[in-house]
């Protein structure tokens, strides 16, 4: 009922303070739930994601080829993650904002390359990449979420590849952190109005995950509809479809190392990002956002410089190796 969802939606907003800064008292207090699933608390929650990376450990920990794992450096999000408050009518969130360029040493050089993909979109009508045809960058929007965990859980972190020129290097990375359970509201409402005037919006399995995650969450929260652009590129189902007799999985890293030619140093394991973020909003630490964040843009970025490799020939070599 109406009148349930608005309780549910008060519980879950919690009290004006931030949870990083609640009395040690505060732990008597009844947790809120999420919607959904109404008995769930916020620790609980925490619990889930917690068993959801333990249950991934004995398969990722014999995976010797991702790399060491470096020291995860400790402190407030002011200092791991630079950025600024940003209040807006829906509540407040942070904002880490800055070039795009700067996420990848050869940052410019994939920025630059997509006036031609836009050329080569529009030379096949059967080219999965036919919605680029003509776009300009201003046009145009990547994202990439992070959610608290399964079905219903928050989102807690949109991050955006969105120019507002049309000079394809001046792209901008944005990412909207929730530092709190309430803060989720004001990351959507955000979303939402960057999303509203772009004509082109590119995912990486999107169609599946993450815009039916905004919306369900939009929704919940009184927002109403998303402003989707018109077209959307899902670049999994793309990648599928032109690489599936050369790779072996479709995962980005795979991309990276198999397409792309690197491979990533101390990144965090996605089955750990849900309770990375459950401690952060506890504890206040900002060691492993950081490193989240810096997964969120390594993924967008991935994205833009795989395109050009759907125009090349049919060979892939594995220059990682």
């Amino acid at each position: 009922s109406k009148r349930l969802r608005r309780r549910l939606r008060q519980i879950d907003e919690g009290p004006g303070e931030t949870p990083n800064r609640r009395p040690q008292d505060a732990a008597a207090r009844s947790e809120p739930v999420r919607a959904g699933l109404p008995g769930l608390s916020r620790r609980r929650l925490a619990e889930q994601a917690r068993r959801s990376r333990e249950s991934a450990d004995a398969p990722r920990s014999s995976k010797a080829a991702d790399g060491p794992r470096l020291a995860v450096p400790s402190g407030p999000i002011e200092e791991l993650a630079p950025g600024k408050q940003v209040e807006c009518d829906a509540g407040s969130y942070w904002l880490v904002r800055g070039a795009a360029a700067k996420i990848l040493p050869h940052g410019s050089d994939v920025l630059a390359e997509l006036g031609a993909i836009a050329r080569c979109a529009g030379e096949r009508e059967d080219c999965p990449l036919a919605d680029l045809r003509g776009i300009r960058p201003r046009e145009l929007a990547l994202l990439d979420t992070e959610t608290g965990g399964l079905s219903s859980a928050p989102v807690f972190l949109v991050g955006l590849i969105l120019w507002e020129c049309d000079e394809p290097t001046e792209a901008l990375s944005v990412q909207m952190l929730a530092r709190d359970y309430a803060e989720e509201r004001a990351v959507l409402a955000a979303t939402a109005q960057m999303l509203a005037h772009r004509r082109v919006l590119m995912t990486y399995n999107g169609r599946s995950f993450d815009m039916p995650m905004i919306r369900e969450r939009m929704i919940y929260h009184g927002l109403g509809d998303c402003p989707e652009p018109p077209a959307h590129i899902d670049l999994l189902h793309a990648i599928r479809a032109r690489f599936r007799d050369e790779l072996e999985n479709c995962r980005l890293q795979t991309l990276e190392r198999r397409l792309c030619g690197r491979s990533r140093l101390g990144d965090i394991d996605g089955a750990e990002i849900p309770d990375a973020w459950h401690d952060f909003v506890h504890t206040g630490d900002a060691g492993r956002i950081a490193q989240v964040l810096e997964h969120n843009r390594l993924d967008l970025i991935t994205m833009l410089e795989v395109l050009p490799h759907f125009f090349r020939p049919r060979a892939v070599t594995d220059r990682g190796k």
